[in-house]
């Protein structure tokens, strides 16, 4: 029988089409076939040639399996970040059935900026927050359900649990094995620690590649896990994560007066926001300013956020003499504060990632319109190889970094131009878009798994895990 089920073919939000003329006995059809006690309705549509049926699921489980973990509160509240709570509520909007976060406790917060009190009673989704020796995943699955796990560690053995339940799965990546190498190397732990935490990511990397290949699909934020993985599976989904929606964008009008006030000789405003730590590169932007004060660049450098590296950043600038050049307003909430300074004070972004975390950052600096020059690690010279949305120089070189700078600011229309395009991109990866995006490639891959597979008793496979 043909199911109609074709990833690559299927129209972006996952329906057939039908011919005016028949939708009303397909309707018919379709509400009067169902199997028995489960919920599961056959799905009549017109394949061209014939028809076709399938599974249509009512109020499928989206099983949220990630690493972050909860600090446990008084008075049944854990503690997360508020883009994380942010994305589980937008799961909850769109998504068609019931949403359930899995995570385990911790007792020590994050360094996270952005941490808050959530009270698991009143939450908008579900929520399981105990030990991965207690959670007993396969319990989840006497539900209809998709699993979403983020990959990594305990947790590239879930597709082989869902897979012998016949119950889709779709792994989420962030940082390919050379990023988590690169981090490793930028923590400076002392070779013998590094060797270690090296090893293992190899031996994780091996799990990885063998759980996605299980997987129903994969969703890559940022391309250098995209590029990675995409051939290992059916359905594979790039996607640029940020928190920006479409009422935070800024204007054609605020990039015009950003640069019109150059063009008047005002100096270049650069900026960085994040958190202050090593794995940031933070420790170079302190040189790169200190060089740009060399090639006569008249500029201002704010450098926001906090972290164990502030007083060490703090230091450099006061050793240096460059007080009259470089600021710390310290954190500046992102909506109220961050965004509109951006969007109305900088020209430049100066980021000196040395590795490729598919941060954030990036498509919530261009949102502001505005551009970026940093470090070629794989996520962020990926991002400029699809968009062209900045200028890379070699990790590690804040000379280098400082000289592109000088360069950029020596031809202001091709800042005007790059500023543009940074706001166009970030246009068409707001994170409703973005969301909405990722909502329809789990729900065509969640309908075709069902569809194509034979009905499952559930119950009796959780009793046997």
């Amino acid at each position: 029988m043909d199911t109609g089920c074709s990833y690559k073919n299927r129209e972006a939000k996952g329906g057939f089409r039908r011919s005016a003329l028949r939708r009303e006995a397909f309707t018919y059809i379709q509400r009067s076939i169902c199997w028995p006690n489960d919920g599961r309705y056959l799905k009549v549509a017109n394949a061209g040639s014939g028809i076709a049926l399938g599974w249509i699921m009512d109020d499928i489980n989206l099983i949220h399996v990630v690493p972050l973990k909860g600090v446990r509160r008084p008075n049944n509240k854990l503690l997360l970040t508020q883009k994380f709570v942010d994305g589980m509520a937008l799961y909850r909007e769109l998504w068609k059935g019931p949403v359930t976060l899995v995570c385990e406790p911790t007792d020590e917060a994050s360094n996270n900026l952005d941490n808050v009190e959530v009270d698991i009673e009143t939450a908008p989704f579900r929520t399981v927050c105990e030990d991965y020796s207690s959670v007993r995943l396969a319990s989840l699955l006497r539900e209809k359900a998709i699993v979403v796990v983020t990959a990594g560690e305990w947790r590239n053995g879930i597709s082989r649990i869902c897979k012998r339940a016949h119950v889709p799965c779709v792994y989420l990546t962030e940082q390919s094995l050379r990023t988590r190498l690169d981090i490793i190397k930028a923590d400076r732990l002392g070779v013998l620690r590094s060797v270690k935490r090296s090893l293992r990511q190899f031996a994780e990397e091996r799990a990885q590649v063998d759980a996605i290949k299980i997987a129903d699909g994969v969703q890559c934020n940022g391309t250098p896990t995209y590029d990675a993985y995409k051939s290992l599976t059916a359905d594979p989904l790039l996607y640029f994560d940020n928190r920006t929606d479409s009422s935070m964008l800024a204007t054609v009008d605020q990039i015009s007066a950003r640069i019109a006030s150059l063009r008047f000789g005002r100096p270049i405003h650069l900026a960085f926001s994040g958190r202050l730590i090593s794995i940031k590169g933070v420790n170079d932007l302190v040189d790169v300013a200190f060089w740009l004060r060399n090639f006569g660049l008249p500029f201002e450098m704010t450098i926001c956020g906090d972290g164990d590296q502030l007083p060490v950043l703090r230091q450099k600038v006061a050793a240096a003499e460059l007080e009259n050049f470089v600021k710390f307003p310290g954190i500046l909430e992102f909506k109220s504060q961050l965004l509109p300074f951006l969007k109305d004070k900088v020209d430049l972004f100066v980021c000196c990632h040395p590795q490729g975390d598919p941060s954030c950052t990036y498509v919530e600096t261009m949102a502001c319109g505005v551009p970026i020059a940093g470090y070629a690690n794989e996520a962020f010279a990926g991002l400029v190889k699809v968009a062209d949305v900045g200028w890379t120089t070699r990790v590690n070189e804040p000379r280098e970094l400082a000289r592109k700078i000088t360069e950029i600011y020596g031809d202001l229309p091709r800042l005007a131009r790059a500023s543009e395009r940074s706001l166009e991109f970030a246009r068409e990866h707001t994170f409703e878009r973005t969301f909405q995006q990722r909502i329809e490639h789990l729900d065509r891959i969640a309908d075709c798994v069902w569809r194509m597979s034979s009905p499952v008793d559930a119950f009796e496979f959780a009793r046997t895990v």
